[in-house]
């Protein structure tokens, strides 16, 4: 790309702030000390995304053809302004190293080229400057948002893993970072739905945005939160919002001391009807790094500016790239942030000015000091009292209705570059993500690794396999989930990783005592013939039509009460529930979808993660087994038990078991053999009787 020469039609001096008039770049200078700064300039015009595989993510908009890297001074940006990446088709996410000396970003060349991770050295040349450049991770899936750490190696976002996002079939983010000697970059989150947009706190500890989308939980779009976690890849720990709206939280710097600023919306990327949310666009607000519970305060406002990041000035301000509202400039620019709103620093009229970074700052984090071995495979994990928990909204906890911990392992839909798997959308669902090709619920395939039962304080002491996404559930006395864990964590190798209790106050310390199951060996959870999945297709169907798709019962041609539990006879006239091509009526039946019911809670017969408030299990059960769900998880009244006898307790077990991990039809990646047929696409129709609200 040729260097951009800017021009100015007129200035003007007002109190001894220089405004520079016309159609041209627009600058406002504050006076401050000058700071280099880098940004991104994106064309004006609309531009495809930089790969085909980013153009399959969450970040799509954020990553266009025509992006370049500029260089500046916060003193007179107009007239420093300088491109420094031509031969880039496109170039991002610039980061300054501490000293100021060095500045990353993510770029592509040529028009198959992946965006990778490359880093400008300054020359120390006056008249140069930043034109030194190498690669610095070079693999084949795109790399994107680097930060510097410390002891000089980057971390970044990658598709490397080659994970589908749990809710459709975008792909997923983690984060890499690199190793000395130019190895291969090491894997340290391992969050099933993407987490992107590192940033290096003053201990060392990285931030970075998280996409937390266990099963139905605020379905469709789950939320994106702020977490934390050490250099290695241990200790993960949510910062905030993985349980409060808006949707997504991202873009967070640190800055005046303990104060996290960061963007929020409750949408992501822009389109043609919402041009407003353009480059991930939100308003600015911030928090304390300290009080997890500290309110959100706004520090540019929805209705003022539309801002897309963000980056600290070492005086205590903000360096923000925004566009203001009311559509009177119409591209994105960037301003410095002061007490009762933004001041234009610069603006071309011809870009976006987005991503900026500021050099020179001069502070170094904290080095942390792994202390994860390489000769292991597995980590250990210690609850100090699993009957400490804030959580009351699913059931209320009591001490005595703990009696096993269940572990539980997230197993993501992997793509390969081979044919991708079938994706089907639901008819009359246009805001939902897309059916995933081996169960009709928002949960991702799930096994135990084990259940133990906790001391008789609460605490529990686990050796679990390492670098997997792993939840908890609670369990009670007649073996249904209690506290269902809605967030993944994971365990690095050698890591000994402790936590205080299932989603306690974070404000209180814990009991100054040795937990009774810290005294003795961790159980061990990492054989795998100890393992255990629960599907539809292997242990479910087989318990139905044994027990009810019988004669004068739920088969055809007059199933009773509509309800189709046979595997493969489907209903002539199309009676059957949607996807009953897809799975088989029987599990099309259970998870159909109800009207006014939604999804978030389940499907008509069934609500995955949570047996205890199905009315499966209230009709195999006879009774209420939780408060009713309004208006009603029935067509009719219960008023008496399912006729019959009670199943056994094992196919009862089973069948709580299969819903509470999520109602899987299967555990593979693609479905096993019949029942399951993949239909073409638009074969699936809705219920009779239900509605698309």
């Amino acid at each position: 790309m040729s260097r951009r020469s800017c021009r100015t039609v007129g200035t003007l001096l007002i109190a001894g702030v220089l405004v520079v008039l016309g159609g041209g770049p627009q600058i406002f200078l504050a006076g401050a000390e000058a700071r280099p700064i880098a940004f991104v300039q994106a064309p004006k015009s609309t531009a495809p995304a930089a790969t085909p595989t980013i153009g399959n993510t969450i970040l799509a908009g954020r990553y266009t053809l025509g992006m370049r890297i500029v260089l500046a001074d916060t003193e007179n940006p107009a007239g420093t302004v300088r491109a420094v990446t031509e031969g880039f088709e496109c170039a991002t996410d610039p980061v300054f190293v501490f000293d100021g000396t060095r500045l990353a970003f993510a770029g592509k060349r040529g028009p198959t080229d992946l965006l990778q991770i490359w880093e400008l050295a300054d020359n120390a040349q006056p008249a140069g400057g930043f034109v030194t450049l190498k690669p610095v991770v070079a693999c084949d899936a795109d790399c994107v948002t680097p930060v510097y750490l410390p002891d000089g190696q980057t971390v970044f976002a990658s598709l490397l893993a080659r994970e589908y996002e749990e809710h459709g079939e975008h792909f997923s983010f983690s984060l890499y970072r690199t190793e000395p000697g130019g190895e291969k970059p090491s894997r340290i989150t391992f969050n099933p739905s993407s987490d992107f947009d590192p940033h290096v706190l003053p201990d060392g500890r990285i931030l970075f945005s998280s996409w937390q989308h266990v099963g139905n939980h605020d379905w469709p779009r789950g939320v994106i939160a702020l977490m934390l976690v050490n250099a290695d890849g241990s200790g993960v720990f949510p910062l905030t919002g993985n349980h409060e709206a808006p949707w997504v939280k991202r873009g967070a710097k640190t800055w005046a001391g303990d104060r996290v600023a960061f963007i929020r919306s409750n949408a992501f990327g822009g389109s043609a009807s919402s041009p407003s949310r353009e480059f991930g666009a939100g308003e600015l607000v911030t928090t304390s790094l300290n009080d997890p519970f500290a309110a959100y305060e706004t520090l540019v406002p929805a209705d003022q500016y539309q801002v897309s990041g963000v980056a600290s000035l070492p005086d205590g301000g903000l360096l923000v790239s925004a566009r203001p509202t009311d559509g009177s400039r119409p591209t994105f620019g960037l301003y410095l942030y002061e007490v009762g709103g933004l001041r234009l620093l610069y603006d071309d009229p011809e870009f976006h000015e987005l991503a900026p970074a500021v050099g020179g700052v001069g502070v170094r984090p904290e080095l942390y000091i792994s202390t994860l071995t390489s000769d292991t495979t597995n980590g250990e994990l210690a609850v100090l009292n699993c009957f400490e928990t804030d959580r009351t909204d699913q059931h209320p906890l009591k001490k005595e209705s703990v009696k096993l911990v269940r572990v539980l392992e997230g197993l993501p839909l992997r793509f390969d570059g081979r044919a991708g798997p079938t994706f089907l959308p639901m008819p009359g669902f246009p805001d939902e993500p897309l059916i995933r090709p081996n169960s009709a619920t928002g949960y991702i395939p799930t096994r135990i690794l084990g259940e133990v039962a906790p001391a008789s304080d609460g605490s529990i002491h686990l050796k679990v396999p390492a670098d997997r996404p792993l939840r908890i559930q609670l369990v009670d006395q007649d073996g249904f989930t209690i506290i269902n864990e809605r967030a993944w964590f994971w365990v690095r190798p050698g890591e000994h990783r402790i936590c205080i209790g299932c989603h306690e106050n974070r404000e209180l310390a814990p009991a100054n005592a040795v937990p009774l199951a810290v005294r003795r060996t961790p159980t061990d959870l990492t054989d795998p013939s100890a393992w255990q999945t629960v599907t539809f297709r292997r242990d479910v169907q087989s318990i139905l039509s044994t027990r009810c798709a019988t004669t004068d019962c739920h088969m055809p041609p007059f199933p009773t009460a509509g309800m189709n539990l046979t595997a493969n006879q489907l209903i002539n006239d199309g009676g059957d529930a949607p996807l009953a091509e897809r799975f088989g009526p029987a599990y099309a039946n259970l998870l159909a979808r109800q009207a006014n019911k939604p999804f978030a809670v389940g499907g008509r017969r069934v609500h995955p993660g949570d047996a205890r408030s199905s009315p499966m299990l209230w009709m195999l059960y006879g009774k209420a087994l939780a408060p009713q769900y309004t208006p009603a998880p029935f067509e009719r009244t219960m008023i008496s038990a399912h006729p019959g006898p009670m199943l056994p307790d094992a196919q009862l077990e089973l069948i709580r078991k299969w819903i509470d991990l999520g109602a899987q039809y299967d555990d593979e990646s693609l479905p096993g053999p019949w029942p399951y047929e993949a239909p073409s696409r638009g074969k699936v129709a809705m219920e009779k009787g239900s509605s698309a609200k």
